[in-house]
């Protein structure tokens, strides 16, 4: 379990697209379809921005989603944690102001974001 340095950007390019480059890499897509298919469902969803959350459980739907609800006295659950407990699998993970991919239990992305809590993951590959 590790975090490996990956960037779908086709320019390779570090902007605000974590919900583009997560989708494109769990689904295993391409990263310019993706987009044009995340801003086609946000118009027909009617939502002005397809990063934001609601929007997101909107599209993943058809996918099996894990809540990580906070319980007192019970630590969050972090990404390093759910990477540990779920070492096989396609995930996309909801953190704070963040969308990031866990395949097989290693984190793609631009940046190490084991540290943030889980709030919601959706299983989209065995």
């Amino acid at each position: 379990m590790a975090f490996k340095k990956y960037n779908a950007h086709p320019k390779g390019l570090n902007v605000k697209d974590c919900v583009v480059r997560a989708v494109c890499t769990a689904l295993d897509k391409d990263y310019m379809e993706t987009r044009k298919n995340l801003n086609r469902a946000k118009r027909q969803l009617g939502f002005s921005d397809y990063k934001e959350t609601k929007f997101l459980y909107e599209y993943l739907k058809d996918y099996e989603r894990l809540k990580f609800k906070g319980i007192h006295g019970v630590p969050r659950t972090k990404v390093a944690d759910f990477m540990e407990s779920h070492p096989k699998g396609t995930y996309i993970l909801k953190v704070r102001h963040h969308v990031t991919t866990c395949i097989d239990g290693d984190i793609l992305d631009t940046w190490d974001c084991t540290y943030l809590t889980v709030y919601t993951a959706w299983k989209v590959k065995d």
